[in-house]
């Protein structure tokens, strides 16, 4: 299979990239800096909304990652629109003109927005109420990739991401901080904790996404929204304490040391969730 993928440089893009490799796929990665090619690996320079007709009309399935805002809490909504919204619409409709019909859109959980965590768990239809940039302009992609699957009959897949750590995370993530602090034979400060959340690893992320470029699995209508989570929830405390021991640190954790509004406990329905048979 040919993969035409954006984001793939990122946190997840890059263990997806191993996955297919691994799995004797080929990939086209989209990049906006130079890289090395290797076996069944090309990448191209440029930007989301690059003239890329040429390469989608070789390509089976577009999956497409990339996004900004994912920890740039403070993201302007214009910016968050353009890179969110604006220039992969652009990346969609050079696919249905390269009649490239297969989509793999990557979403989040976040786009339910934070006053939906209150219920606690989520299928894929309880209502969003994004609030933040970054979550309208996911949310509101969303929704223009199942306007233009159903218009253009396209086959399209909505992989809502949950709460994915792992190896080469972002540093301020919860996982690298523990790591950090651990190393560095310090205490760590932290909220309560308390907050019920369903972590899912990169690598089990990463075969999930791949697992969902097979078209022939699942039902046959489209377009499609799935979570992907591991579906077995744990407390944010639980999960420092096993890692802070993981890493058999000499220092403390500090729990109710942060406040932070967000404390609220959000998991994902089993129905909702992408299982790889």
């Amino acid at each position: 299979m040919i993969i035409f993928l954006t984001g793939g440089s990122g946190f997840i893009g890059r263990k997806f990239i191993n996955e297919a490799l691994e799995a004797s796929h080929f990939i086209y990665a989209v990049s906006r800096k130079n890289k090395k090619n290797k076996k069944n690996l090309v990448w191209l320079k440029g930007d989301l909304d690059k003239d890329w007709n040429k390469y989608l009309k070789k390509s089976d399935v577009l999956v497409h990652m990339a996004a900004a805002g994912v920890y740039k809490k403070n993201i302007s909504f214009k910016e968050a629109i353009k890179v969110n919204l604006l220039m992969p619409r652009k990346l969609l409709i050079d696919a249905i003109n390269s009649k490239c019909f297969k989509w793999i859109i990557i979403g989040s959980a976040s786009e339910y927005g934070r006053s939906t965590f209150l219920k606690k768990v989520l299928s894929v239809s309880t209502q969003a109420l994004p609030e933040t940039n970054y979550e309208k302009s996911k949310f509101y992609f969303t929704q223009l990739c199942l306007e233009l699957s159903k218009k253009y009959k396209t086959k399209c897949r909505i992989m809502r991401l949950f709460n994915v750590y792992g190896e080469g995370e972002n540093k301020k993530r919860l996982l690298s901080s523990l790591r950090t602090a651990a190393k560095s034979n310090k205490n760590f400060k932290m909220t309560s904790g308390k907050q019920t959340v369903d972590f899912i690893n990169v690598e089990d992320t990463a075969k999930t996404i791949l697992d969902s470029v097979n078209f022939k699995k699942k039902n046959n209508y489209f377009p499609q929204i799935w979570h992907v989570a591991s579906g077995k929830p744990k407390t944010v405390r639980s999960f420092a304490k096993h890692y802070w021991k993981k890493y058999n640190a000499k220092g403390e954790i500090f729990f109710n040391r942060i406040r932070k509004k967000d404390e609220k406990s959000f998991i994902s329905d089993h129905k909702s969730i992408w299982k790889i048979k």
